[in-house]
């Protein structure tokens, strides 16, 4: 009982915290404040993993609103907060975007400060900027756009916005929540005088896979995207014609590889407006006891590939070994994408071959140590290319060659339909998804290297990109310019 008199006597708050308009777009503050919550208030159009990230024992509760459907009126959920922080507990309201964007932050801080009850507002990323800029739509531009105007396209109260102003003004008009009412928006602006040939655009879904740009004119825009999804936002202006960003926007790929590189490659051409998916082929075992006993013997330790270093460190913590022992060692890796890789564990590559191959790096490395003919340690899957090896081998320069871990092939997860491009992250994948599958009618391959390259060769004769840069960003580069 005596605990209960307590927890009443403490003084309770509010936070109403903006969750940003996409995964990863809540700030810092507003994070912290999830991450402190006693109890956690939030509704639609959140990063769904946000509830996920407040303590065990905070107590959750969707207020989900959205347009024809509201599980909670405003009014109850004002009623919610001051109730739950008269309990004497911390309260986070998390909302999609900004609290104040059409959020009704201001109803709830107006209830709050009637009933007495102290609150903070933690500002969010709101959509009305940021999706536009997403799709590379920049609502204000030097010369094309001084101003932008944000409208809400569905009035709670049924007050009409001034359609003649707003048709006069020579900025970039951003309509949110107007996605079911597009030929009512789209008609007004022009019976108030606005060029039917303005650019206009309407933006789905952003930050999502489905997202969606749909591009037209004032007069076009309501027949273009009479099908659109919500939520959505409509922009008008000079500055719904531009695309300064997402090189890769509306370009469809699925990613063929390892979980590791297909997730990292994935997130990669999202970043640059793909809708790009995993296909998973191939999966790595560690081979134990495969590292030599000491490391002191070999002044040159090379990798050929992240999954290697990540290999190599899961067989020291599993063998008890010390990191620290590697301290003397000079390494060497065979792309920027590896060396960044082997960096995450505290340690830099010194040696990285302008061209990414393995090739390249033996002859490098021969070069580099070609005097001392110091020892070198290789460390790579059981499948590697014999490349490194030979050229070493007609170098003159001692190596151990060891095979840490093996890729065996999985079956790819079936998809509704492979991607334009089909992206490969090394020959092994090539040879797993051969085993497997075909490529594609429509479908081009891409692929990471050289090597790759010609392991497709034995099985596709068909047309195929190849990265110039062994990483991610040379995959992004390639399929941009055959774009």
């Amino acid at each position: 009982m005596s605990g209960q008199k307590e927890q009443n006597s403490r003084r309770g708050r509010v936070i109403l915290a903006g969750a940003g308009c996409g995964p990863g777009l809540i700030t810092v503050l507003g994070l912290q404040a999830v991450q402190e919550a006693e109890v956690l208030v939030y509704d639609d159009l959140i990063d769904p993993a946000l509830p996920d990230q407040a303590p065990a024992d905070c107590e959750k509760i969707y207020v989900g609103k959205r347009s024809g459907a509201h599980s909670m009126s405003q009014e109850e959920i004002s009623r919610l907060l001051c109730e739950k922080a008269v309990e004497g507990k911390l309260v986070v309201r998390l909302k999609g975007g900004d609290s104040f964007v059409f959020g009704r932050g201001g109803e709830e801080c107006i209830a709050l400060t009637q009933a007495g009850i102290p609150y903070r507002v933690i500002p969010g990323v709101t959509s009305a900027a940021a999706v536009p800029e997403h799709f590379g739509i920049p609502v204000t531009h030097r010369g094309t756009a001084q101003s932008f105007t944000v409208v809400t396209g569905h009035s709670g109260t049924g007050e009409n916005e001034n359609y003649e102003a707003l048709a006069a003004l020579k900025g970039t008009l951003v309509f949110l929540m107007g996605i079911r009412n597009l030929s009512e928006i789209t008609g007004r602006l022009i019976s108030c005088g606005k060029d039917p040939e303005t650019p206009a655009a309407v933006l789905t879904e952003g930050f999502s896979a489905a997202e969606r740009r749909i591009d037209g004119t004032l007069g076009t825009i309501a027949e273009l995207a009479a099908d659109a999804a919500t939520p959505g936002i409509l922009v008008v202006g000079a500055a719904a014609g531009l695309r300064l960003s997402c090189p890769l926007y509306g370009c469809t790929v699925t990613v063929a590889g390892t979980p590791q590189f297909t997730e990292k490659t994935v997130r990669l051409l999202r970043g640059l407006g793909a809708e790009a998916d995993p296909a998973v082929c191939l999966r790595t075992e560690l081979l134990a006891g495969t590292l030599p006993d000491h490391f002191g013997c070999f002044p040159w330790i090379v990798f050929t590939s992240a999954n290697g270093i990540d290999g190599f460190f899961r067989l020291l913590q599993e063998e008890g070994r010390d990191p620290g022992s590697l301290d003397t060692a000079h390494f060497a890796c065979i792309g920027r994408a590896t060396a960044l890789r082997l960096e995450k564990y505290g340690f830099r590559a010194e040696l990285v071959p302008e061209e990414y191959s393995s090739a390249a790096l033996g002859k490098a490395l021969s070069e580099r140590i070609a005097k001392d003919r110091a020892p070198v340690l290789l460390l790579r899957a059981e499948q590697g290319s014999e490349e490194l090896p030979k050229a070493l081998a007609e170098a003159g320069i001692p190596f151990e060659d060891r095979k840490i871990y093996r890729t065996v092939p999985v079956p790819p997860a079936p998809a509704a339909e492979t991607g334009r491009y089909l992206v490969f992250g090394s020959a092994g994948c090539v040879r797993a998804w051969f085993s497997f599958a075909g490529i594609p009618d429509g479908s081009v391959p891409v692929c990471i290297g050289a090597y790759t390259a010609a392991e497709l060769e034995k099985h596709w004769k068909g047309r195929f990109l190849t990265a110039a840069e062994y990483s991610g960003e040379g995959i992004a580069a390639a399929i941009a310019a055959d774009l």
